[in-house]
């Protein structure tokens, strides 16, 4: 049975160019999601992933309607991200049978709908009020449209001395909304704080002001995404946002399918506010997991919307490749999230390249309550890496570690979750400690590890390897390590026989399943651990002629003997004995790191011994018949032997070439 799902973006406030990157990739990355999809369920279901690049605004509609109206039965889709958008959609297929997901709060709850936003407001009004009162010596600038944050911030500060709010709801035209918010701007201090709950074409009038005048107003910006549309960010901007600034090993893993070379980190950032759009043909599939084939095959989407309500953020969570879903009776998310960064200046070294961090303080709801965090940066620099041991699947590090955070020895607690089982080793010592703002300090520490991973041997002596090394904290509860940014990943260390192809720096996710209580009542749990880490390709020289070598010499011998004269085939076939023992001895000398795998090496020697074998075979046969025969033979084998020379060398070249798709960083070790 087939379930049509389908996947649509339409452009944004972008350039054509990078519109059509992001399209592009949605479109790829659904034909791979389908595919492990199918590839999983088998005859049990298969999901039909169709996908559209629309226009953007009303133009954009068309095509989707034309595209909704060629379905017969039922369908799913993505909602639009422009709100107002979605209740033009919904009137237009109110006849169809379908499930629309989308993010529009303002949309009513019917069964039919899911809303998958992950806006926790609560958490960023708390954030809001913590920032207002640092301010309480300095004046706070509220600039808004009368929605959103706007009633529950103006009651909560409006009788504040300090506090100015402005609206600008009824101001459309770019040379009046230019005006006004200049005639605002103009009354603040450099030391005054401005919080704007505005569109991005209000906020590029701000973002001018402060610019041309070189102010370093501290500036709280709640709605919208800045990604790649300024050429930097100069002023202290504290961007508020429901979405990860990080990426997860899945999706790395899901870019590197799609991609034949390593993005830039613009270009990761440019992906990540559209991937929500390939959460939705993942979720359909883990719901239909747990109906019943026979329920499947009816096609009952009353089995399938319970099905997905039963993720529902206690007893079961929906992981994706992206982030988590859980859902009330409803059909609305209530797994809410609340990130705030900053873009420092340092690490702004492109122009429209503006990467984020966490901001210092974090504040986010945990079971209805909002809990404030602290953030603890951890960067890791690279001396050496050694012993890189696939048979015993651990390797050595040598490192600074540069732990900014307000405890006093932050380094106990981090813990390191891939420390070797095997060859348990992990000192350190503190080599510096600076004092900070916000009573952080910044202290660097001399470590030497050895850490586990899952080596793949299969390629040997043409074989990738992923190295890395995974942090928690003791107590996530209070504190969130961040994870760190693409851009400050070390790659330039000592690493022996290997060759740094990539780097990688990512969150995993993990759903624990627990018991709580005398009667053992199911709940669930997610935990996370960040990731940084590098993808290796052996240098393989020395292997490379142990083998290569000798092998040559013994291939020409077998090859000679298809030259050898009917009398004098005795001696033929003593040297193919001479050349199959040879072999053998030669496989026994040669380095092998995993005897349980069948690597390049083994299958290089499997080879050869088949046609040496064939070779003493036919000679033997065809010596004991007759001279027309022995020749004759002898004839095939001059073709056959480098015929299969030949295709067992683009075998192996074909399967070297995809060593790297071999290479998964979502798993464990």
């Amino acid at each position: 049975m087939k379930y049509k799902v389908l996947t649509y973006y339409s452009n944004l406030a972008l350039s054509q160019e990078d519109n059509d990157f992001v399209a592009n990739f949605l479109e790829n990355a659904s034909k791979v999601i389908e595919q492990e999809i199918n590839e999983k369920s088998g005859d049990k279901y298969q999901l039909d992933i169709d996908f559209l690049h629309l226009e953007k605004g009303e133009e954009g509609l068309e095509p989707l309607f034309k595209k909704i109206e060629s379905y017969d039965g039922f369908f799913i889709t993505n909602g639009h991200v422009v709100l107002k958008h979605n209740k033009t959609i919904l009137e237009h297929i109110k006849d169809k049978d379908f499930f629309y997901f989308h993010t529009a709060s303002s949309l009513p709850n019917q069964d039919h709908l899911f809303h998958i936003g992950h806006l926790d407001r609560s958490a960023q009004i708390a954030f809001i009020s913590n920032e207002i009162e640092q301010y309480q010596d300095h004046k706070v600038f509220y600039i808004h449209n009368e929605s959103r944050t706007y009633e529950m911030i103006l009651e909560n500060h409006k009788n504040s001395e300090n506090f100015q709010d402005y609206s600008v709801k009824e101001i459309s035209d770019p040379v009046d909304i230019k005006k006004q918010l200049n005639n605002i701007l103009i009354k603040t201090n450099e030391s005054d704080l401005i919080i704007l709950d505005i569109g991005l074409k209000y906020f590029r009038e701000v973002f001018d002001y402060l610019e041309e005048n070189k102010l370093s107003n501290r500036v709280i910006n709640t709605f919208g995404s800045l990604e790649n549309r300024f050429q930097k960010i100069t002023f202290d901007l504290v961007q508020l946002s429901t979405q990860p600034f990080y990426t997860t090993l899945s999706i790395e893993d899901l870019m590197s399918k799609v991609f034949d070379e390593e993005l830039e980190t613009n270009k990761i950032t440019l992906l990540l506010d559209s991937l929500w759009r390939l959460e939705i043909p993942i979720l359909i599939s883990q719901a239909l997991n747990k109906i019943d084939i026979s329920e499947i095959h009816k096609m009952d989407t009353e089995k399938l919307r319970s099905a997905i309500l039963s993720f529902d953020g206690k007893k079961d969570i929906f992981i994706g490749k992206r982030g988590h879903l859980g859902f009330d009776a409803d059909g609305v998310n209530n797994i809410r999230d609340n990130f705030a960064y900053i873009f420092p200046n340092s690490l702004q070294t492109q122009d429209y390249k503006t990467p984020k961090i966490f901001y210092r303080t974090q504040f986010h709801s945990v079971e209805g309550e909002v809990q404030k965090s602290r953030v603890m940066y951890a960067y890791i620099d690279i001396l050496s890496v050694a012993n890189i041991d696939i048979s015993s699947k651990y390797w050595t590090a040598e490192f600074f570690i540069d732990i900014v955070s307000h405890f006093e020895n932050p380094i106990d607690e981090i813990i390191f979750n891939n420390l070797s089982s095997l060859n348990d080793k992990f000192t350190y010592k503190k080599v510096w400690q600076r004092d900070d703002e916000d009573n952080y300090t910044t202290q660097r520490y001399y470590v030497v590890a050895n850490f586990d991973f899952v080596p793949k041997a299969e390629n040997y002596p043409f074989d990738w390897q992923n190295i890395y090394i995974a942090m928690t904290v003791k107590n996530d509860n209070e504190q969130i390590l961040q994870p760190i940014p693409l851009d400050l990943l070390d790659h330039e260390f000592d690493i022996g026989e290997w060759e740094i192809q990539s780097d990688f720096s990512g969150v995993k996710f993990q759903k624990n399943r627990l018991f709580q209580d005398a009667d053992l009542k199911k709940s669930v749990s997610i935990s996370s651990e960040n990731r940084v880490g590098w993808i290796l390709k052996r240098k393989n020289n020395a292997t490379l002629f142990k083998i290569g070598i000798p092998m040559s010499f013994l291939i020409f011998l077998v090859y000679y003997t298809t030259f050898s004269e009917y009398g004098n085939s005795g001696s033929s076939i003593g040297i193919l004995t001479t050349t199959f023992l040879s072999a053998i001895a030669l496989y026994f000398s040669v380095e092998k790191p995993e005897p349980k795998k069948l690597t390049i090496v083994d299958l290089i020697f499997i080879w050869f011994y088949i046609v040496n074998g064939i070779t003493v075979v036919v000679c033997g046969i065809s010596s004991s018949l007759n001279e027309n025969i022995f020749y004759t033979s002898n004839l095939i084998l001059k073709f056959i032997i480098p015929l299969s020379l030949l295709s067992m060398g683009l075998f192996l070249v074909k399967r070297i070439r995809g060593s790297r798709n071999d290479i998964m960083l979502d798993r464990d070790v």
